[in-house]
């Protein structure tokens, strides 16, 4: 069976084949029957929102996020937008022609090489305090940092994005950092390291990085006054100089910058400004690039929400024009 390509997917065709159930939520419609709201991708890591209409209980305890599945459907127009109309599902089984790993969008960084490089950043830390909490805090989350996803949705929202964002955050903070003398290295480094670390207590993922939902937590704290309250915990476990604790957490605190995004305080050292930008820089070219894969060269993507509704542009192929 020819796999599915949903960037070739077009308003009224048919669809049946494999695709990968990235996310789900189960909602009711107006006539009181229940239905599926999906993201279901392909083997190229191409999304598309799907509907499925009048799940039956078992449905809902069958096809839940993270699953491979064989669909037949349709595609059809939505407000401007394709989404998929699912008219039949079934889990993919040991007889199917899908392997379920070829659906998994992954880091392109191995977490064996990540790890290591941050380690041996935190190792090489002058400071002993943020040494030993930075250290703490990382060899506390270490397996969930195998496939956590940065996000649900957009930047790095694949099997181990969260420390693929930390890490190339790291990377792009120790270049800036050499332009800027003045600053502590170990106490940027040690809040790059730390700043997400919150989201692994906010979301709810599988192995496979995928996000059903967020936690009661990440619903009523969210990851950044988690990871706040972890500082503390560990700060008072390793008696930590209370004036490291307290520039770690407003770092934490400050990093989304405005109130609207999760902030209660803006940056009030340079190391808290810096990671803010840095966070931002990684977070809205991981979006832009992602979103401009999924782009024909030449046109425009719809009105992208997380980067301020601005549409994204992808450029005609430069091959194609060879005497210029």
């Amino acid at each position: 069976m020819k796999p599915i390509d949903l960037s070739k997917a077009d308003k009224g065709d048919n669809l049946l084949g494999y695709l990968f159930i990235k996310s789900q939520l189960i909602k009711t419609a107006a006539n009181g029957s229940r239905y599926f709201n999906m993201t279901l991708s392909d083997s190229y890591f191409n999304g598309m929102n799907a509907k499925m209409w009048d799940v039956k209980p078992v449905d809902e305890e069958e096809f839940t996020t993270g699953k491979l599945v064989k669909i037949k459907g349709k595609v059809q127009e939505f407000n401007g937008n394709l989404q998929i109309i699912v008219g039949r599902m079934r889990l993919c089984n040991e007889g199917d022609d899908a392997n379920p790993n070829d659906f998994v969008e992954t880091a392109p960084i191995s977490v064996s090489s990540m790890m290591k490089d941050i380690f041996d950043t935190i190792d090489a830390f002058q400071n002993a305090d943020l040494k030993a909490i930075t250290r703490a805090v990382v060899e506390h989350h270490k397996e969930e940092l195998t496939y956590f996803p940065a996000a649900k949705k957009m930047h790095h929202a694949v099997k181990g994005g969260l420390l693929y964002h930390t890490h190339s955050m790291l990377m792009a903070g120790k270049a800036l950092a050499e332009l800027y003398p003045f600053l502590d290295k170990d106490l940027l480094f040690a809040g790059v390291i730390l700043h997400d670390m919150g989201k692994t207590t906010e979301m709810l993922s599988d192995e496979n990085g995928s996000v059903g939902d967020y936690s009661a937590e990440g619903k009523m704290l969210g990851h950044i006054i988690t990871e706040v309250s972890e500082i503390d915990h560990f700060a008072d476990e390793l008696g930590t100089d209370p004036e490291i604790a307290l520039m770690l957490k407003h770092m934490i605190l400050a990093h989304h910058y405005e109130p609207e995004f999760g902030s209660p305080v803006r940056p009030m050292f340079p190391e808290a400004e810096l990671l803010h930008h840095l966070d931002i820089i990684d977070a809205r070219m991981n979006t832009m690039k992602r979103i401009e894969d999924g782009l024909r060269p030449g046109t425009f993507s719809e009105k992208i929400f997380g980067l301020d509704g601005i549409q994204i542009y992808r450029r005609k192929d430069p091959m194609a024009y060879p005497d210029k």
